[in-house]
């Protein structure tokens, strides 16, 4: 297996399709349904990159994202937003918290196969 991919996504469909996917391609693929099942992850294995939702139970995925950044061992493992919420505030948003890219769901898989290679260290 390649490099690592954390899927954090409440959606257990949504996860199983970006880890198929994905697992396609080569990458080994971590799933957590929550922020919190995240920061475990990604304690415990390397990440080379984030997929993240935004609407998830306990906290959102910006306050995630913001808080994952400001740790100086995770802060420069990129993060991608992967969501529904597709107007110009929630993107503006992601990006002000520490997003490298900005996924709108429902996307083709080969949307999502780029963003990974064009965002993984």
């Amino acid at each position: 297996m390649g490099k690592t991919v954390l899927v954090v996504d409440d959606d257990v469909e949504m996860t199983l399709i970006m880890k198929d996917v994905l697992t396609e391609y080569h990458y080994h693929v971590e799933v957590a349904h929550n922020g919190l099942e995240a920061i475990k992850k990604s304690k415990q294995e390397a990440v080379d990159l984030i997929l993240l939702d935004i609407r998830m139970p306990f906290f959102s995925g910006l306050w995630f994202c913001e808080a994952f950044k400001r740790r100086p061992e995770t802060k420069n493992i990129p993060v991608v937003i992967v969501s529904a919420l597709s107007s110009d505030d929630a993107v503006q948003q992601a990006y002000k918290r520490g997003a490298v890219d900005y996924l709108k769901k429902p996307f083709i898989t080969e949307d999502l196969v780029r963003v990974v290679e064009k965002n993984i260290s």
